[in-house]
């Protein structure tokens, strides 16, 4: 499934991204790919600070981009 990124914070080369997509529409995940076609392990999912709550994951790599494919 392909998702539009609300944000993207990157910290010591893991990024939580928070997409556009209620929290409870998102299944989990294992690998995620960015619209240059760069892959990412999909470390787990977060818990987002605002409401309403918005799927969000952790990623392993410096995520940039403004949609993102998840695949289990």
């Amino acid at each position: 499934m392909e998702y539009n990124v609300l944000s993207a914070l990157t910290i010591k080369n893991m990024t939580e991204v928070v997409l556009d997509v209620d929290r409870l529409k998102v299944s989990e995940y294992k690998v995620a790919r960015d619209s240059d076609g760069n892959f990412f392990e999909v470390i787990r999912p977060t818990l987002p600070g605002k409401l309403p709550a918005k799927a969000s994951f952790l990623l392993k790599g410096t995520f940039k981009g403004d949609t993102i494919s998840l695949y289990q």
